[in-house]
């Protein structure tokens, strides 16, 4: 089984003529598929596709890891260019999600699309909020498990309920798994339900316990010490393979992990292609 994933939006790029975006997208590639997942927050999911020579009208489906503007921003855009595609989602992607920015000025940073405006482009929505192999070997998520005394979703979310703001649990929050030869593959917009629950939830679906490799956002931002050095922990006792934090990882945390784990942590950015 070969597999290729290409990162199409991240905040950050090497590349001469790509666009570094607020946001992620990568581009997963199999012997027999073509999955997008995640879209970036606005532009930047189709002008770097372009200048790649990616073409997104060939991908089979999209796979939506949490229902943020910066995940689910460039979704409408694709569709309107390329066709309707089926949507794997998780069924509270449209949660209202108000983030508080002053003492009266709250910025919605939901899903960036209605269910409607999606589907009068073509989309065709499966909410998916269990485990579930969409493909041979490749896996939607569902929820996961907060199982870790020291992961949170990263932030002090909100989202609307019953017409009252409540803390957000991010729900919705789940990871794209491959299940390689080789080891697991895990893809992640943000890991707001937690890194190493991610990961232990991925061993669980699948009974496969060598992990390949971790791919995307681990929301470690605003991570205390404790926190990483428990991370660190965990990811030393799992032996992970490869470690390729983008997007909400942060400077700090991300140095932290190279500092501890060394070569096996990259920093992921806009253009990098990783082949299994």
């Amino acid at each position: 089984m070969r597999v290729e994933i290409t990162i199409l939006v991240e905040n950050t790029t090497p590349v001469p003529k790509l666009i570094g975006e607020y946001g992620f997208a990568a581009l997963v590639k199999t012997d027999n598929q073509q999955i997008l997942f995640d879209t970036g927050s606005k532009d930047a999911l189709l002008t770097n596709s372009i200048i790649l020579g990616i073409n997104l009208e060939k991908i089979d489906s999209i796979v939506l890891s949490h229902g943020h503007f910066d995940h689910t921003g460039a979704l409408v855009p694709l569709l309107g260019k390329y066709g309707g595609k089926p949507i794997y989602a998780h069924s509270n992607l449209f949660a209202r999600r108000p983030f508080k920015r002053g003492a009266n000025n709250f910025q919605d940073i939901g899903c960036a699309f209605t269910k409607k405006s999606a589907e009068e482009k073509g989309a065709e929505f499966k909410f998916i909020d269990h485990p579930t192999e969409i493909y041979p070997h490749i896996y939607c998520s569902g929820e996961v498990p907060r199982v870790t005394d020291y992961e949170d979703v990263g932030g002090n979310f909100k989202c609307e309920a019953n017409g009252e703001l409540i803390d957000d649990k991010l729900i919705d929050d789940g990871a794209l798994i491959v299940d390689h030869p080789e080891g697991l593959i895990i893809l992640s917009g943000c890991a707001h339900s937690g890194i190493i629950n991610m990961i232990k939830h991925a061993i669980a679906i699948t009974g496969q316990s060598k992990v390949l490799a971790f791919i995307g956002g681990t929301h470690l931002i605003r991570a205390s010490d404790e926190r990483l050095a428990k991370t660190v922990t965990a990811l030393r006792e799992i032996d992970i393979s490869q470690i390729i934090v983008s997007h909400c990882t942060g400077f700090y945390a991300a140095a932290k992990l190279y500092n501890e784990l060394g070569s096996k942590v990259i920093k992921g950015e806009t253009g990098m292609t990783f082949k299994y």
